[in-house]
């Protein structure tokens, strides 16, 4: 037997503490995955169980695993949402798409400050430069930004049935808490409140057709990614990284995060790549550049350092014909291929 039907064997004669039959069966374990070295990871959810329960489910499942015949190692994630129970979120997570929105793109990056936001906004207009219909979520609570990248001053409205009417701009459908609530006012809400969140943004946005909806993820990996995998079921995620190792590095796990929760990484942006020195050379102020290999994905665009990335991002507006828009074009383009758009 592979791995992975080692270890799903073991988990559906694995009895469920709080729902009739297994974990799996009630939805506790999921998003299962295996590699050909024997590691074995799974989400577990935990929401329903006290703390003490929880810890003692996650270490009876990693003990039983490891003791199966191939299994060489187990990483558990716990995934605590509440105001669902586990047999809820299994249903949600089955029927998966959004009405009307053929693909869900996840842009993630394992840490802030590598453009990432500046990354999704453009993947965004890229697209809909080839005709698509597309749509962004600003999935971070704690510091939207795409309203700032779009220009967009509003707020979003509901439709008597309380729909979301997403703000259009430049060609896109956009909903995130930048135009939910005050822009210029901090958000104290915990990983469960912020995660139902967004899942309550994508799901209650009155999106209409679309060919593809562009998430633009916190920094790291936490409960809104962990959402987004099971409830959404997006058809592939997007890692930005900088050249400097300490990011790439954090890119490593991301890619490694997603690969765990079976969201197909798509390939890898390495933004501010390298920029024109004062006598035409190029610079690498970051350092070189890993290959596509040692980031376990492949690069999709090394995007260069451009002042014009600055100007277009404060003033809101798409950026203009230069190395970085054409980079967002071939990203685009290779999106499309894989998605068959």
């Amino acid at each position: 037997m592979v791995i992975r039907d080692v270890a799903l064997t073991l988990l559906e004669d694995f009895p469920d503490p709080r729902q009739p039959g297994s974990v799996v069966k009630s939805g506790r374990a999921s998003a299962i995955v295996a590699r050909e070295d024997g590691s074995v990871g799974l989400v577990l959810s935990v929401g329903d169980l006290p703390r003490a329960q929880a810890h003692a489910l996650e270490a009876e499942i990693g003990r039983r695993l490891r003791a199966a015949p191939g299994i060489t190692s187990v990483r558990i994630i716990q995934t605590a949402e509440r105001g669902a129970s586990v047999s809820s979120q299994a249903k949600a997570a089955e029927t998966g798409a959004i009405p009307g929105v053929r693909h869900i793109i996840g842009v993630g990056a394992g840490k802030g400050g590598v453009g990432k936001s500046t990354v999704a906004v453009n993947l965004a207009l890229a697209l809909a430069r080839r005709g698509l219909a597309v749509g962004i979520l600003d999935a971070d609570i704690h510091g939207p930004s795409v309203q700032m990248l779009l220009g967009i001053s509003g707020r979003a409205r509901a439709t008597p049935e309380k729909r979301l009417i997403p703000i259009e701009a430049h060609g896109l459908r956009m909903l995130g808490m930048g135009v939910m609530s005050d822009p210029d006012k901090a958000v104290a809400w915990r990983g469960p409140m912020i995660a139902g969140a967004v899942i309550q943004m994508a799901t209650a946005g009155d999106w209409g057709a679309l060919d593809v909806l562009v998430v633009d993820l916190p920094p790291g990996t936490g409960d809104i990614h962990l959402s987004l995998a099971q409830k959404l079921k997006p058809s592939g995620a997007i890692v930005v990284t900088t050249p400097q190792a300490l990011s790439q590095a954090d890119a490593r796990r991301a890619i490694a995060f997603f690969e765990q929760l079976s969201v197909p990484v798509l390939g890898v942006v390495m933004n501010m790549a390298s920029m024109i020195g004062p006598g035409g050379e190029t610079l690498h102020p970051f350092g070189t550049p890993a290959a596509g290999a040692a980031l376990g994905a492949e690069t999709l665009a090394e995007l260069p350092l451009d002042p014009a990335v600055v100007t277009a991002s404060d003033a809101g507006t798409p950026l203009p014909e230069g190395p970085v828009a054409a980079g967002m074009d071939t990203v685009a383009a290779a999106i499309a291929t894989r998605l068959n758009l």
